[in-house]
This record gives C-alpha cells, structure tokens and sequence, in this order.
C-alpha cells in the first residue's frame, strides 16, 4: 500500500509535458523496464485516429503504433490489461503488420494497459519488459496495478498539458460550428456578417488548436469534447 501511495504523489508532481516525459524515463530506471510511456489516441476522420507519445518510445515504435489497428482495437473496446503478443490471437494474427518483428523483440514483453478517455479520446500505456526481468505468472498482477494508476496519469495528462493547448474563442467556434453543418466559408460570412477572409482565418486557428490538419478533423474533434454543444 505504501508503495501505491509513493507513486501517487510522483503521478501529483506531473505539470508539464517535460515532467511527464521524466516520469517515465524515472519509471525505467526504478523499476528496470527497456521502454514506458503514454499514447493517447485523438479521433479524426473515418474512425481513424491520430496519436501523440509520451516518454521514451523511438520514432520506430511510434510509427508502429500508428499503423497497426490491434492496439487501438484493444483499447478502444477492452479494459483489460495485455501484452502485444497475447493481443495477436490465432483470428487476428494475419493483421499483424509486416514489419513488426523489427520492433518487438521476442525477449521482451510488450504490455499494454488501456486507460478510457475523455470525449471520443482512449489511451494507454505501453510498458517493455524484459523476460528474463519478469515470471509470466507476475506479468498479470504488474498489468491489474499499472490500470489502478493508469487514471490518475491520464487525468495529470489531460489537467496539465491536453487542457494548457490554446482556448478556441466563441467567434472560433461560431465559425466551426457552421463549417460542420455543412456550409462554405462565403455561406458563414453572410451568416456571422463577416469577412469570409476572417471566416478562414478563424478556421484556421481552429485546426491549429486542436492540432489537426484540415477543417473536418477540428470539426471532429470540437464535436467529441462537446465543444459545440454550447453554441
């Protein structure tokens, strides 16, 4: 119990993009794991999703993680903690891409351990361990104790780096709310009595706060937060 309480307080102390990153850089040396971190997956268009990592996860694993569906299958329908390998069942194996081999070493563990999201957005974090540092028969008790942490990292994550990205203003979102019924940027400048230059400018900030690259992934996106709804 001491032990659950002392990481707590470490989780408490993340404020900052930086202290999160240097969390889990501290979580591999504590505890000997060759790679931790968070992915958190925010929706776009076509029920794909795009990711943003934290900790020290190479650009390789990242890609990875982008391109394979299995992951995010997992962590968007299950809650249940599980390694990569035990992921890849007899049905789903032929799904796994081809490159992964490149990127999970048979003498490792890769444990993930989902986290359910704010709005449309999921999570997880993602653990490797070496098998020779861990039983199979402890692997299962370290996935149940990283899910009873894995809500209070999320909710650091969403406190104090999702919610320091920049506020999108009221005519912003008058502007993004007409964009998702449909209409062109001349159509909201007669609505809104407006510039339709002013109208595109205001898109624009909308799809570089939300960190997305076009109108109908910010459209997305404002929709899952509810960011529309009091408009």
């Amino acid at each position: 119990m001491k032990q659950l309480e002392g990481m707590i307080k470490k989780i408490e102390s993340i404020d900052s993009k930086g202290s999160l990153d240097q969390f889990f850089l501290n979580i591999e040396s504590e505890y000997h794991y060759l790679r931790a971190g968070l992915i958190v997956f925010e929706p776009c268009l076509s029920k794909k999703y795009s990711s943003m990592v934290y900790g020290r996860i190479n650009s390789n694993m990242e890609d990875f993680i982008k391109q394979d569906d299995n992951i995010k299958r997992h962590c968007l329908n299950e809650s249940v903690p599980i390694t990569y390998q035990d992921l890849l069942s007899p049905d789903n194996a032929s799904e796994r891409p081809s490159f992964t081999e490149n990127i999970f070493d048979r003498n490792q563990f890769e444990l993930i351990v989902p986290i359910n999201g704010f709005g449309g957005e999921f999570a997880c974090l993602l653990f490797s361990i070496s098998k020779h540092a861990m039983q199979p028969n402890l692997l299962e008790k370290l996935g149940w104790y990283w899910l009873l942490l894995s809500a209070f990292i999320y909710s650091r994550y969403r406190k104090n780096i999702a919610q320091s990205q920049p506020k999108i203003t009221k005519r912003e979102l008058e502007c993004i709310k007409w964009a998702s019924e449909g209409k062109t940027s001349w159509e909201i400048s007669q609505l809104l009595r407006i510039s339709q230059r002013t109208v595109d400018f205001h898109l624009t900030n909308c799809i570089a706060k939300t960190n997305s690259i076009n109108r109908q992934q910010a459209i997305v996106k404002c929709i899952f937060n509810g960011q529309l709804l009091a408009i």
